[in-house]
């Protein structure tokens, strides 16, 4: 067990997240950190649950899902491999803004939310890690509402599906996007606020235009054909 931990420590050590900290404080931080696997559907924590640790994901893809106050929208975002949350409510909240569900199988990396907060706040370096990450965040979010809010169902389908390959998807050659990981239609639908019949027209369409490929419920295509 113990040599599985460092393995995931020298694994974590360079990446953005964890880089600018200073050996020890990067080693106070890993003293606390837990390492588990999670099979797909498993929920990670609830809305309103008390937010006492930050999550890294090593392997996998988490959907964070939220209900307005009416019940009737719902905001949902993806964290894929390699990516860190929540950043929002740091310093701030003391419950989860959203529900965390793994919508594949997942290994994640459970840190201190109160350690992590107390190394950021003495190392200007991380602090500026964290705001780049937060304005980066806060720019995709603004960005994805602006193409999902529109009323033809279609065009939320279509929008969904290049979000799906932002967050997710691998770019290869030609501008072509490969979503490494299975998404079903029923996803599809959730995301772009339409039915699954409405999603699976559109994809059905899509396919027979030769602008996408939907094999095995993996997504290929070049976002700049969906957009034509």
């Amino acid at each position: 067990m113990a040599q599985t931990k460092q393995t995931y420590e020298r694994f974590l050590r360079p990446l953005p997240e964890f880089c600018e900290f200073t050996d020890a404080e990067f080693q106070t931080l890993m003293t606390q950190m837990q390492v588990k696997t999670y099979p797909k559907g498993q929920v990670l924590f609830d809305y309103g649950d008390s937010r006492d640790r930050f999550y890294f994901v090593i392997k996998g893809v988490i959907r964070l899902e939220r209900l307005d106050e009416t019940g009737n929208f719902t905001f949902i975002n993806y964290v894929k491999t390699q990516t860190g949350f929540p950043y929002r409510g740091l310093y701030s909240g003391q419950e989860y803004p959203y529900t965390a569900t793994a919508l594949t199988p997942i290994t994640v990396a459970l840190l201190s939310m109160s350690t992590l907060e107390q190394l950021i706040a003495t190392n200007p370096q991380v602090t500026k890690q964290v705001l780049r990450q937060m304005s980066f965040l806060i720019d995709r979010t603004e960005t994805r509402l602006q193409k999902l809010v529109t009323s033809s169902a279609a065009n939320r389908v279509v929008q969904a599906l290049i979000v799906f390959g932002t967050d997710m998807g691998e770019l290869g050659e030609n501008g072509q996007v490969t979503i490494p990981y299975p998404i079903t239609l029923i996803e599809l639908a959730r995301l772009s606020g339409t039915t699954r019949e409405t999603a699976g027209q559109v994809v059905s369409k899509l396919e027979a235009a030769g602008k996408l490929r939907y094999q095995k419920k993996r997504f290929c295509f070049n976002p700049v054909d969906l957009k034509g």
